[in-house]
């Protein structure tokens, strides 16, 4: 294809993608923006675009072509399975023109296609109809035909190594992929003709393991993650993959769970770098579902480093999805999240005030679901309530989740009869 045409289809990409970010077609970006953006495409596509490349692409300075490894990170970041793909697309719904001077033809016969050209266009689309026709297209692939198991090495350990067994030979695709939970950061490639993949879990939970073709999910798997009581480890984002585990010192003591001073120095954290703590709770699938239960539990934070915003996230981790419910003090409640199933709720575009709370003193928070149906109580107020249609399925386990050192005095989690399945106060 002639350069000119490819140049004018990455100029395309680009204004998808700034589209898609919500940047303005002709204002430059600053550098936080393009910090951002190039840990995002990395993030997702797994390919590294440097600063320096990503500010001459976007900005349009390039006399020829960029690589196409990063053509494909910048197609695939927008949704298409790499630049081929992309290109085909584009080329079938709106073809590339091309100046009269580039193809050697007088502007006066320029405006009208000579017969020539017309018929090598016709027989163009013939061979692109002829490869469709024969090519399977993916979303008519018949699952029956792709193979997709795990199991695991060990019970109840972390970090947990699990062997998955897939075919995918008859599968017409240009790209394959392997994704063990919701973060994309755990892509990786698969081939053909290869069957087995091991893979580790470093955090406890119940996953869901995907099969991916063209960046589309063939199918999913569910892995259940459990350990033996509750778990503790931080990390420095949530898309971390190798958390740093608590590993000395009893994370219960004093009748509350929480972390110690003493586990932080004996395990080397550095408390003063931006960190994430969990405790999650992931025995096995419990006997009660994720449409109707009730929850409680009461916490508050005992160390804050020095942040404007400190939080603790209450999560309830189930077979299809998961819910979670953030708090933190009334100045911050723009940068917090929830999340029900189906519905991702964000703090900056939802009225999430009543959220806010001071998080140094005991907090109760009361998560009761009713039929797909949830209402928020903290302090016995009732302050959010909303329905969801996707069934979460069996409860999986329980979190929580902060920037600072949370402790947590009590737990329960019942039946709609009020029989309780798991409790504690520690």
């Amino acid at each position: 294809m002639n350069s000119i045409e490819d140049k004018e289809l990455v100029q395309r990409c680009l204004s998808e993608l700034k589209k898609q970010m919500g940047y303005t077609e002709y204002i430059r970006l600053s550098q936080r923006d393009m910090e951002h953006l190039s840990e995002a495409i990395e993030a997702r596509t797994k390919i590294l675009i440097s600063l320096s490349t990503l500010k001459r692409i976007l900005n349009g300075q390039f006399d020829r072509l960029p690589q196409t490894s990063t053509l494909n990170a910048l197609t695939i970041f927008i949704g298409y399975a790499g630049w081929h793909d992309f290109k085909t697309r584009k080329l079938l719904e709106n073809p590339v023109s091309l100046p009269a001077t580039e193809i050697n033809i007088p502007a006066a016969q320029a405006k009208a296609p000579s017969k020539a050209w017309i018929g090598i266009g016709l027989c163009l689309l013939i061979i692109v109809i002829a490869f469709l026709l024969k090519t399977p297209l993916l979303g008519s692939q018949n699952k029956a035909d792709i193979q997709f198991t795990a199991r695991q090495t060990s019970a109840q350990q972390i970090p947990n190594s699990v062997v998955f067994n897939y075919n995918i030979d008859k599968v017409a695709a240009d790209s394959f992929h392997f994704q063990q939970s919701w973060n994309e950061r755990s892509k990786i490639g698969i081939l053909k003709n290869s069957h087995t993949l091991t893979d580790i879990y470093y955090e406890p939970g119940y996953h869901k393991a995907k099969l991916i073709a063209n960046g589309k999910v063939l199918k999913e798997i569910g892995v259940n993650i459990t350990a033996k009581d509750w778990f503790c480890y931080s990390k420095t984002d949530f898309t971390e993959l190798k958390p740093s585990y608590f590993s000395k010192g009893n994370a219960i003591h004093d009748g509350v769970l929480g972390i110690t001073d003493e586990a932080i120095e004996e395990n080397n954290i550095d408390f003063q770098k931006d960190q994430i703590y969990f405790y999650t709770f992931c025995p096995k699938l419990m006997d009660i579902g994720g449409d109707n239960f009730t929850y409680k539990a009461r916490f508050r934070l005992r160390k804050i480093k020095n942040t404007l915003c400190p939080w603790i996230m209450t999560e309830v981790f189930c077979e299809n999805s998961f819910m979670y419910f953030t708090n933190t003090i009334p100045g911050c409640i723009s940068e917090v999240n929830a999340k029900i199933s189906e519905h991702e709720i964000r703090g900056k575009t939802t009225d999430l005030s009543p959220f806010g709370c001071d998080l140094t003193q005991w907090q109760d928070l009361e998560i009761r679901v009713i039929n797909k149906n949830v209402t928020v109580y903290l302090g016995n107020k009732k302050i959010f309530e909303k329905p969801y249609e996707q069934s979460l399925g069996l409860i999986a386990g329980i979190g929580f989740t902060s920037n600072g050192i949370c402790e947590v005095d009590k737990v329960s989690l019942e039946d709609l009869r009020e029989k309780v399945v798991y409790g504690s106060e520690f």
